[in-house]
């Protein structure tokens, strides 16, 4: 079995060490000399083969099969011989008489092996088998062996006479070569004497390991320079082309700027006629447009040549993201489009990148959304923090729109310089073909990924994840002592319930808890509410796009409810100058885009708040001298009442339940009360009975007199109950002075 052991070993040993030849590499061309070696390889292997097979077969006395397999066994030594040959004269790469005599004589020594091999079935001249399965050699068995002992003589002589007249790394490769001819022949020399030794396998076991390691170093050196000089080739004809675009980029924008300079200067002349300011605004636009072609190539050539960087600077995302939307959502109202950009999630107001090239890509990509949607079509944008790690948040954003879409087949082409899936598209839309490889361009160079999914008539999707540095800008101390974000009561009025849902979290970052309606109508209802318990919100954020009822008019009912006092602040992903002026008759005083950013909206609401307090300031009331009736059961809150009424000198009267005070008020004359306070639970009759007969009676001041509810039941249907009865206010009990007296203020 020693032979089936050797055999197993060295074809293991030979397919791992020699795995880059067996199977090269598709790309590359592989050289005559290394195909060559690679044969040899494979007439070793099927010597091996037979190696393994021989100890099997002995072993368990198959006779017949191992003679089949002795005679394979020759063949196959003959026939690695005759490759070894053909190997070396071809890596020597020498065109003389000699190396053409040592492959000639390779074939001929296969030739005679095979004549050999075919007689010894009917004459045993190599070997036979005798009737107990012993191995007996013949007469041709050492003329091959002598054979191979002379060829492998040879060919290490003639290699090392051609190894004199090289030098360096090559002289030593082909001085290894030889000196593997020398031990072969050495190993066949014993096996001659010793047949059943496996000398010869294990020569070649360890032969090719070092052929392959110093013989095919030289093959992939030579593939090595080849690739530098394809590289260098390369390299050349892309500085040249870079160099060109560049050059002509700067040629053209020159002149350029003067068309557009001078255009402008035409169209604001006023002896210009229409027809001629017609014909002057195709010419602007067609030079604007010229413009960005040249813009596109100055850039794909920066990036072809490598001269474009990446900013690592803190910047605002908040005002990066405005400045896209305003730029967007106008050109999507021009073309009839609906825009829509939302966050999902948190999302900071800071980060540390490259604004303006996130800008770049922004602009790209819902340019051309925009660009290749039709009218009355939908472009969205939706973005989203994924992932934070290293001082790292990763954004995720989506772009999304219904325009005309591209195929799957042309999709893997799709960011490939000058590419168009169809020839019309250049004409039809004004298309380069730049746009997309820029983008993507940039978008790895913020070592980020791009992805596309489209259809051919139903849209795009364009998705982009950018890692940017995490920001440590806080607000400013003076900004957290003027508002305390935890003391604030907001109301976000908005029928998108995923923009309700991020206005929570956004306001909740800075510790400010909101509440939400999804409609105009059900922010009023709670508008009313909490300003009937005198609890009325810091801050109201509308949304101005609404069914039913928009923005603007649910600012206008608002202020019918809560008068100037409170700020309100409409969320818009639209340009506001449309609505500007009828936004702030209404009563808005001021304008945040979407999406929300925590910042924007302190920001504006600091702005709003201060000058609601300049004009508060200018509007104090004077308490002093009013008549209060004051409806309260219980002795000892009737007497806190009286008390806090005389703090502010007004005169008050008191009514043990709602009968009296009913009694009490008919019988004065109309005007002599300024207001009521009533308690709600009273007995004989109690305030809110009270309230409607006061405001049923007939006289001039029984609907108009403040009526203000004063009670322990704080639900909201108690409230509702309190202002359909004629209430006018709801204080729940225990009343602080400050909230008592701000009601009588803005009532009386």
């Amino acid at each position: 079995m020693t032979y089936s052991i050797i055999g197993i070993l060295a074809s293991i040993v030979l397919l791992i060490i020699n795995r880059d030849v067996l199977h090269p590499d598709n790309y590359r061309d592989v050289s005559p000399a290394e195909r060559n070696y690679r044969r040899f390889l494979f007439g070793v292997m099927a010597y091996y083969v037979t190696d393994f097979l021989w100890g099997f077969l002995e072993a368990r006395r198959l006779t017949a099969i191992l003679y089949a397999d002795t005679a394979v066994h020759f063949l196959a030594m003959a026939a690695a011989v005759m490759l070894w040959t053909r190997y070396v004269i071809s890596y020597l790469n020498e065109e003389n008489a000699f190396g053409r005599i040592l492959k000639w004589a390779g074939q001929l020594f296969l030739a005679f092996e095979i004549i050999a091999v075919f007689v010894n079935f009917f004459r045993p001249v190599l070997f036979w088998f005798d009737a107990e399965g012993g191995y007996h050699a013949g007469l041709a068995r050492y003329v091959t062996l002598a054979v191979q002992i002379l060829l492998f003589l040879l060919t290490s002589i003639y290699t090392l006479w051609i190894t004199s007249k090289t030098e360096g790394k090559t002289r030593r490769r082909h001085f290894t070569i030889g000196v593997f001819g020398i031990a072969m022949v050495l190993l066949i020399s014993i096996q001659v004497f010793y047949p059943l030794l496996p000398l010869y396998a294990m020569g070649y076991m360890l032969g090719t390991c070092l052929l392959h390691t110093f013989v095919l170093e030289d093959e992939k050196e030579e593939y090595r320079r080849e690739l530098k000089d394809a590289l260098a080739i390369a390299e050349s004809a892309s500085k040249a082309k870079t160099a060109f675009l560049s050059n002509m980029s700067h040629e053209i924008r020159t002149p350029m700027n003067a068309i557009i300079g001078l255009n402008n200067i035409a169209m604001n002349d006023p002896s210009a006629s229409d027809k001629v300011k017609e014909y002057l605004e195709k010419i602007g636009a067609s030079a604007q447009h010229l413009l960005g072609v040249i813009n596109e190539i100055l850039d794909m050539s920066r990036i072809e040549s490598g001269r474009m960087t990446i900013e690592q600077e803190e910047f605002s995302f908040a005002k990066c993201l405005e400045q896209v939307n305003t730029m967007i959502s106008g050109q999507c109202r021009e073309k009839g489009l609906a825009y829509d950009c939302t966050i999902h999630g948190q999302v900071d107001d800071y980060y540390v990148g490259d604004a303006m090239k996130l800008k770049q890509v922004m602009i790209n990509i819902l340019g051309n959304s925009v660009k290749f949607t039709p009218a009355g079509g939908e472009v969205s944008l939706q973005i989203e923090e994924s992932a934070r790690y290293d001082n790292k948040a990763v954004l995720k954003f989506t772009f999304r729109d219904t325009g005309i879409g591209m195929s799957e087949e042309y999709l893997p082409h799709l960011f490939e310089a000058f590419s168009q899936e169809d020839s019309s598209t250049t004409s039809r839309y004004g298309s380069t073909g730049l746009g997309m490889p820029i983008t993507k361009s940039i978008v790895e160079l913020m070592n980020g990924r791009i992805d596309v999914a489209s259809e051919k008539g139903k849209g795009t999707t364009f998705t982009v994840t950018v890692p940017l540095g995490q920001s440590d800008r806080k607000r400013t101390q003076s900004d957290k002592d003027e508002f305390d974000p935890g003391k604030l009561s907001v109301l976000v009025i908005d029928d998108d319930r995923i923009a309700l849902e991020h206005a929570v979290i956004v306001l909740g970052q800075i510790g400010i808890r909101c509440e939400t309606a999804e409609s105009g109508w059900e922010g009023v209802d709670k508008v009313r509410v909490n300003h009937s318990r005198r609890d009325d919100y810091d801050l109201i954020l509308v949304d101005w796009r609404m069914p039913e009822m928009d923005g603007i008019e649910t600012t206008r009912q608002i202020r019918g409810i809560v008068g100037q006092e409170t700020p309100i602040i409409i969320l818009t992903s639209f340009n506001w100058d449309d609505i500007a002026g009828e936004a702030r008759e209404a009563g808005v005083d001021t304008f945040v885009a979407k999406p929300l950013f925590a910042g924007s909206v302190m920001d504006e609401f600091r702005e709003a708040f201060r000058r609601k307090n300049e004009l508060l300031e200018k509007q104090t009331a004077d308490l002093k001298g009013k008549r209060v009736l004051v409806a309260e059961d219980v002795p000892v809150n009737a007497e806190i009442l009286l008390m806090l009424l005389s703090m502010r000198e007004m005169e008050a009267e008191l009514a043990e339940n709602g009968q009296i005070a009913l009694d009490m008020f008919t019988a004065s004359e109309p005007g002599y009360y300024d207001a009521i306070l009533m308690d709600m639970r009273m007995p004989v009759m109690d305030g809110l009975e009270a309230t409607r007969r006061i405001r049923s009676l007939d006289r001039p001041d029984a609907a108009g007199i403040p009526i203000i509810a004063l009670t322990a039941n704080a639900f909201d249907e108690d409230v509702q109950r309190s202002m359909q009865a004629g209430l006018n206010a709801h204080l729940s009990k225990p009343v602080t002075p400050e909230t008592l007296f701000r009601t009588l203020e803005e009532l009386c």
